[in-house]
């Protein structure tokens, strides 16, 4: 803590700078000012923490003093000298931010006892500023996502927090937007978690650089590749700020090599009351890039159907994916995909959505059937299973009937999709699989590694190995590597440690009671037996 002494008699500074051992208690002495002048330019230089100052000197007393570092908003402490034992000096000492108010010449133990407690303080207050720091984007974080959620905060409260957290936005006009990225097929990515760490870090700084004309604005990261832009903009800066916001579609596909989509809110007046209302305007948005492609910025407000939308009406929020679509699907159960669509209809009919809406949500489910298909097959495609003309099928639709119709078509497709793939290659999927484990037996072998070995979901293939096998595929490799253990056991003098890494286990221990488990003997007692 570095304290400094401010009076107009050299004598005392000198006194208590010999009297006190002031290192040995932890302060930095700093050099002393002899009036409210000097002292202003020294605590703008030197920082001091803690102030020693006489009330009356020639110029700027010590109240004047204390009067500018208030206006100034100064960061630090301040315990009155003085030679008079007034009440009203006292008073408007305390009032203007001064710790204590001692009488010269001050009682040293009584001194260094206030010091010691006024720097007890500063530790503490410096010690919870750290802390703030440390947790200063999570809590910006969780306030912001409040507003999403629903929370509202009137006026005040809202430039209360936004001011004490650093956030730089302000009640009025306001746009909310979406940015998510998608991996594009021509550079696919691997990434780590260090490295999608840096590549959300990247993102945050093109986002900043090029949005730079926006001071107003903050930016988070609430999931992987999806990222909630908020900015102040008034009706008549929307036409810039949409330039620049395709100027960053462009500058992350150039940078980074994704595919961008960014879905743009309607105009709130105020993110502190409308924050979740704005948060689904902007899904509404991003919903359309399944049929305007990805690399594109769509703005609610300029899509044809928001003119005949009541200016009451809230706009729905995405509608999550009924897992019996997906079920169905899996299963191959004609009947419950048609009970599946039947409720679908009535949902569908049930709400007053309009046109282009109820089509979005459509391919919303029809994109996650396609989904639970690549989930069994990893080597099918998005594009294969819903090829660019469907998409366009779907919303070329003029009524519900037809569209209802074009989806019963669809998903009948995929229906004899999924019960071809189960025809033809269950047989063949699972003795390809049986062949990868007794060639690679000795290695790491796990389902997941199976499973990439025949281009499907590790689910999938324990629902499929089972069925066929009889067995699950962790007890066939079981069974592999005993019966080669076995064989080493009869054939050869290897030690046990050596019989258990030939058959694929690291850990002798584990051999060992694996070993006996199933067979009711030890590795010795077996190889004895077989002797």
């Amino acid at each position: 803590m570095k304290i400094m002494v401010i009076d107009d008699e050299p004598i005392v500074p000198q006194a208590l700078r010999a009297l006190i051992p002031w290192e040995e208690h932890g302060f930095t002495w700093l050099p002393p000012a002899d009036n409210g002048d000097e002292a202003l330019e020294l605590i703008e230089r030197d920082k001091p923490d803690l102030l020693l100052l006489d009330c009356r000197m020639p110029g700027k007393t010590g109240l004047e003093l204390l009067q500018e570092i208030h206006a100034r908003e100064l960061p630090v402490k301040s315990i009155i000298l003085s030679g008079h034992d007034e009440f009203t000096y006292a008073q408007q000492a305390l009032k203007l931010g001064a710790l204590d108010y001692l009488l010269k010449p001050p009682d040293l133990d009584q001194l260094l006892n206030v010091v010691l407690s006024i720097q007890q303080q500063w530790k503490d207050e410096q010690k919870l500023k750290s802390q703030l720091k440390d947790h200063l984007p999570l809590i910006r974080f969780r306030f912001l996502t409040s507003l999403l959620e629903g929370a509202c905060f009137n006026d005040d409260l809202f430039v209360e927090k936004t001011e004490f957290l650093h956030i730089p936005l302000r009640i009025g006009p306001v746009y909310l937007a979406i940015i998510e990225l998608d991996e594009d097929p021509d550079f696919p990515k691997n990434y780590s978690y260090e490295d999608q760490q840096l590549m959300n870090f990247a993102v945050m700084n093109i986002a900043e650089e090029t949005l730079a004309a926006w001071p107003d604005k903050f930016l988070i990261c609430p999931e992987h590749n999806r990222f909630i832009l908020q900015a102040n903009v008034t009706p008549s800066q929307k036409a810039q700020f949409r330039e620049d916001l395709c100027r960053l579609v462009s500058n992350l596909r150039e940078a980074l090599h994704y595919m961008v989509m960014i879905g743009v809110s309607v105009q709130g007046m105020s993110l502190n009351t409308e924050g979740k209302h704005l948060y689904q305007s902007a899904r509404t948005a991003l919903e359309y890039k399944y049929y305007t492609g990805q690399n594109q910025v769509v703005f609610v407000e300029d899509l044809e159907w928001e003119n005949t939308v009541s200016p009451n009406q809230k706009f729905p929020a995405s509608t999550p994916v009924d897992e019996a679509l997906q079920l169905a699907l899996k299963v191959g159960n004609p009947d419950q995909l048609t009970r599946w669509l039947e409720d679908f209809i009535q949902h569908l009919k049930s709400r007053d959505y309009p046109v282009q809406v109820t089509k979005s949500i459509a391919l919303q489910h029809m994109v996650a059937a396609a989904d639970s298909l690549m989930g069994m097959h990893p080597k099918l495609a998005l594009d294969e299973l819903l090829p660019a003309g469907q998409i366009t099928m779907f919303f070329e639709t003029s009524t519900l009937e037809q569209l209802v119709e074009e989806m019963r078509r669809y998903l009948d497709v995929l229906l004899r999709r999924t019960l071809d793939f189960r025809k033809v290659g269950k047989n063949a999927i699972v003795e390809k699989t049986k062949r990868f484990i007794e060639d690679n037996f000795r290695e790491y072998v796990t389902l997941e590694t199976a499973a990439q070995a025949v281009y499907l979901s590790p689910v999938y293939l324990s629902f499929l190995f089972k069925q066929v096998q009889g067995i699950n595929l962790s007890d066939y490799l079981t069974e592999i590597r005993l019966a080669e253990a076995r064989r080493l056991l009869a054939e050869t003098s290897l030690k046990t440690y050596e019989v258990a890494l030939r058959s694929g286990y690291q850990d002798e221990k584990y051999f060992c009671r694996l070993f006996k488990k199933r067979t009711g003997l030890t590795p010795t007692e077996y190889r004895n037996r077989q002797n």
